[in-house]
């Protein structure tokens, strides 16, 4: 696959890359779109760079006048899929693995990567669909070494999309004592409450701030998750929802190596701490991930919406950039 402009991808052709030593080839079978792959497709990389606005995540060789086509294969970079040839003595023909791309470059039918980016999965007793959200939950358990404890505390998370609805089932598991899902999205919040979440705020003629100083009494938010990012970023609105001395986890993608207003004044005065994660490449993140998974320990089924066949990437992109019919993880089955 290759985006070749604005909201538009393409399949095309390449040669398979050479098998080196230690290397190991998986035929993708199922894949899942992640908020982090939103501004490839759905972003005028070209007007952001004339902008001298440039995607802060990179990934991009954006030294170059001209930015389209987009590098072959990306955004991509939840896969699943089977060994067909190795190099590595730790993977044969057959295996069933979690294949990491490297920096999202994995909108490939095959995959080629070192040992060192694939991880065996377990085929039984869940789905391929939902052992593959063992990918972004492993990048929660890597993020969790960073989170303050939480044990009995109130915690709200910004944001129901796919990221904070798994927060909101991690956050219950390791015993936050009340969780609250905020999203805009009434379906969206409708489903956080399948997935942990104790209370549920949609702002509307009641702002979040206030719907959440009712329930905690004025006390607020002892942690409060931003799980939204993008240009729906709500670092702001975390400020204001948690307690002074409190914590703010800052997981949702920034886009930009700057924000606009960024409240340090309210951040100092509330003498805030502000933690950030990104980045996940453990493999005990991702094993740890899937045997909760496979143990139903989180119940990953809510999440998965939507399903596309590869030919229809892009309908799959629309689907998962506009949120249509209440997406929430949009799948692409190679098979």
């Amino acid at each position: 696959m290759q985006i070749i402009g604005p909201r538009k991808a393409e399949i095309i052709e390449v040669e398979m890359p050479a098998l080196k030593e230690g290397d190991v080839r998986v035929r993708i079978q199922k894949t899942c779109l992640c908020g982090s792959d939103i501004p490839y497709f759905a972003y005028d990389q070209q007007k952001l760079l004339d902008e001298g606005k440039p995607n802060a995540a990179g990934h991009i060789d954006y030294s170059q006048p001209k930015v389209y086509p987009l590098p072959v294969g990306l955004s991509l970079h939840e896969c699943v899929g089977v060994v067909v040839e190795s190099a590595s003595s730790d993977f044969q023909e057959g295996d069933f693995v979690l294949a990491l791309p490297f920096d999202q470059y994995g909108f490939f039918e095959y995959l080629t990567l070192p040992e060192s980016r694939i991880f065996p999965l377990p085929e039984e007793p869940v789905s391929k669909q939902e052992i593959l959200m063992a990918q972004p939950l492993g990048t929660l358990l890597f993020a969790w070494r960073m989170m303050p404890e939480i044990k009995g505390k109130t915690v709200a998370v910004l944001g129901q999309g796919p990221v904070g609805l798994m927060f909101n089932a991690l956050l219950k598991l390791r015993g936050a004592g009340t969780v609250i899902g905020i999203d805009r999205l009434e379906e969206r919040a409708n489903v956080g409450r399948e997935m942990g979440a104790d209370e549920i705020i949609v702002p509307g003629d009641a702002g979040s701030l206030e719907q959440l100083s009712d329930l905690t009494n004025g006390e607020m938010a002892d942690v409060v998750i931003e799980a939204a990012g993008h240009a729906d970023l709500s670092f702001n609105d975390a400020v204001d929802l948690v307690r002074k001395e409190g914590t703010i986890f800052e997981f949702g993608v920034i886009d930009t190596d700057y924000v606009d207003n960024y409240p340090f004044g309210k951040v100092f005065y509330k003498n805030l701490t502000v933690r950030h994660s990104v980045g996940a490449k453990d493999k005990g993140d991702f094993l740890a991930a899937a045997d909760l998974i496979a143990e139903g320990k989180v119940d990953m089924k809510p999440l998965l919406t939507h399903s596309f066949p590869f030919a229809n990437a892009q309908t799959a992109y629309e689907t998962f950039v506009d949120r249509k019919d209440g997406a929430i993880k949009v799948l692409i089955d190679f098979e």
